[in-house]
C-alpha cells in the first residue's frame, strides 16, 4: 500500500499561500504550512495528483488554482508507523 501527499505552493505576483496546521494534526499541529492532501485510493486518472491538491486548497482555503501548474520535486520515504 502506497500513500501520496501532495502539497501545493501557491503565488500571485509576490504573495505566497501558507495556512497554520489544526493544533489536532498529528505531524505539525498549529505550524506554518503548505496546503496539502492525501489521495486516496480508488481514485484514478492521469491528473489525479492536481486534482485532489486543487480542490483541498479550494476547501481549505477558498482559492481556486488556475490550470497552469508546475511540478517542482518529489521525495518518497519508508516508516514503521502503521498508518
Amino acid at each position: 500500500m502506497f500513500i501520496v501527499n501532495v502539497e501545493g505552493a501557491v503565488r500571485e505576483n509576490d504573495r505566497w499561500l501558507i495556512i497554520v496546521k489544526s493544533k489536532k494534526e498529528e505531524h505539525a499541529g498549529g505550524l506554518l504550512s503548505l496546503v496539502g492532501v492525501k489521495v486516496k485510493e480508488g481514485l484514478a486518472s492521469s491528473d489525479v495528483l492536481e486534482k485532489a491538491l486543487k480542490r483541498e486548497i479550494l476547501e481549505e482555503a477558498g482559492v481556486y488554482v488556475n490550470d497552469k501548474l508546475t511540478y517542482v520535486h518529489n521525495i518518497s520515504f519508508i516508516t514503521d508507523k502503521r498508518l
